[in-house]
């Protein structure tokens, strides 16, 4: 047994309502051809707009990943050169070494060869110590436990610690000084909380500790300007201002332990292509040792001996045992003079 499916009625069977209404209507009129073209024109405006939209939605797809790349690239690079010191600011001063840990105000650590802008400081940790060169020649020397604020290339503030200063003279190709011999001093002024201390072309340290205020003197005068009066500070002399405003001089060495650490953190000398007499002005006057020849002959070459090589890992007190001998001299100290005399050949 199966299920025979009746096949549709025809619409023109005779016996079809619909087709017989559909007969009795007539043809449909024409659609006007204005209206036509309004409908075609509608439609072809919408199908514009939605492609449009379609393709802004892909070039933005597309595009998006590219700028937040190019946006981490231009951030990342900010920071780079930030981390290396490189600032769009007036540069004020350029990190030659640190040892220990230095960090910068915003606490990245501080490296050499990074520039500092005004407004930019160093901490100094309990083990950390680092040598600049201000911008305009100046050497400033950050001892550990030290705060610095560099207001210019010509003004710092000291909010704790101690700061050594060379504004002198300095012999060709020490580092951080631009090389050959400097001109005239760069003066520079040492702000505190107990005054304000300016040099005369010297060698000083300012250290703020304790709520007291100390300045050594090692070469030339410095003068600390506080409230109406101004003291003068000679080389060998220690002035002491307590927090009420109480000074106290006093004599201190210039040379030896209370100077051990600005020659711990001394920038080296670039020995390559420098002569044996531009070192040892250098030697001379980092460790305050005056320099003598056993022989004159020795005096009269020395401008013209050249050196090789580097001394960047040793303080410039060790630096006379690794130079002295490759020019065939030797060294002894008697007292804190450095005796410069020719290597015999048991040497």
């Amino acid at each position: 047994m199966s299920d025979r499916i009746k096949p549709p009625e025809s619409p023109d069977a005779p016996d079809d309502p619909i087709a017989r209404l559909i007969r009795l209507a007539g043809p449909r009129p024409p659609v006007p051809e204005e209206r036509m073209a309004r409908v075609r024109e509608s439609v072809h405006a919408r199908w514009r707009e939605a492609a449009t939209r379609e393709r802004r939605r892909v070039v933005l797809l597309i595009t998006a990943p590219i700028a937040a790349g190019l946006m981490a690239v231009a951030i990342g690079a900010g920071l780079w050169l930030q981390g290396k010191g490189r600032v769009t600011g007036a540069p004020a001063a350029t990190i030659v070494r640190t040892g220990g840990r230095v960090l910068l105000l915003d606490g990245r650590v501080a490296g050499a060869g990074g520039v500092l802008a005004s407004g930019a400081g160093l901490t100094t940790g309990p083990d950390g110590r680092a040598a600049l060169r201000l911008d305009d020649g100046p050497s400033i020397r950050l001892d550990a436990g030290t705060d610095l604020l560099l207001l210019s290339a010509r003004a710092v503030e000291l909010r704790r610690g101690a700061v050594y200063i060379d504004t002198g003279r300095s012999p060709k190709g020490a580092a951080g000084h631009a090389g050959g011999v400097e001109g005239p001093p760069s003066p520079i002024e040492v702000r505190t909380s107990l005054g304000r201390v300016r040099d005369v072309g010297t060698q000083f340290e300012v250290r703020l500790a304790d709520g007291a205020l100390r300045v050594s003197v090692r070469e030339g005068v410095a003068a600390l300007a506080r409230d109406d009066r101004t003291y003068d500070v000679p080389a060998g002399t220690r002035l002491r201002v307590d927090p009420g405003g109480a000074a106290q001089t006093g004599t201190v060495a210039v040379r030896g332990a209370d100077w051990d650490w600005v020659l711990a953190v001394a920038p080296p000398f670039d020995l390559e292509g420098r002569t044996l007499g531009d070192y040892l002005a250098w030697l001379s006057r980092e460790t305050g040792w005056k320099v003598v020849y056993a022989d004159a002959s020795i005096a009269a070459t020395s401008g013209s001996v050249t050196l090789h090589g580097s001394t960047s890992n040793l303080r410039p007190d060790q630096t006379p045992e690794a130079v002295l001998p490759t020019c065939g001299l030797r060294h002894r100290l008697d007292g804190e003079t450095l005796v410069v005399e020719r290597a015999t050949g048991r040497d």
